[in-house]
């Protein structure tokens, strides 16, 4: 099963080129992407079953 992977509560994830916002119900992450590799290693995003997660500076933007 792939895991799906959300944003961090109270955090919004833009995505390039005109893309809407990464989607909230979380969805795959590309593995051979640079940029959404760097989202889930910089804590952006986490998998879906991490309810608690809150963003790594511990403020919402």
């Amino acid at each position: 099963m792939t895991q799906l992977y959300r944003p961090v509560r109270g955090r919004s994830v833009p995505m390039p080129g005109g893309q809407p916002d990464w989607p909230e119900e979380g969805r795959a992450i590309d593995p051979n992407s640079a940029y959404e590799t760097r989202l889930v290693l910089d804590g952006d995003l986490v998998p879906v079953s991490d309810d608690k997660a809150e963003p790594k500076n511990g403020k919402t933007p």
